[in-house]
């Protein structure tokens, strides 16, 4: 519980890890500008503005898959402008994906892509909820054959 004598509005952090609880949302370790830890801050508690409008629901539609993560960074998506169910923004250059367990097939495993909405709130989301626009390559001409790629049912790896 936060203190009765809390100052107004938002305090400066930098998020600089992640974990998660299986069913639960993904959780952040900030560092506060008043030299605190905070383990534990929701997704929903993280903006790079005072919007804080977006639910967990709305942010992470795909709940934590246990405790046994791999991060990474992904230098070809940070920066690429991305429309997600929760809004548009750019891709951080961050993925979120669980060690399996939880798919009953290896191809759906779900990758998270953590993206810096607009409104400053930053969500999770899996690839088939986004879209990715790159100027130097995607092609509007070509976005109509989207419809046409079905999950893949060939197994590449176990």
């Amino acid at each position: 519980m936060l203190g009765p004598n809390m100052p107004e509005g938002v305090t400066r952090g930098i998020w600089h890890a992640v974990y998660g609880r299986e069913y639960q949302m993904l959780l952040c370790h900030v560092v506060l500008e008043t030299g605190a830890h905070w383990s534990g801050l929701p997704l929903h508690g993280v903006s790079t503005t005072e919007d804080f409008s977006l639910t967990h629901e709305e942010l992470m539609p795909w709940k934590c898959m246990g405790e046994d993560m791999d991060v990474w960074h992904v230098h070809y998506l940070h920066g690429l402008e991305v429309k997600t169910r929760a809004g548009k923004g750019r891709h951080t250059g961050i993925m979120v994906d669980w060690k399996d367990g939880y798919s009953m097939y290896p191809q759906e495993h779900k990758p998270l892509n953590l993206v810096n909405l607009e409104s400053g709130q930053f969500c999770l989301m899996p690839n088939n909820y986004c879209l990715f626009t790159d100027r130097h390559f995607t092609s509007e001409k070509k976005a109509e054959e989207k419809k046409l790629y079905l999950r893949g049912e060939e197994i590449y790896w176990e």
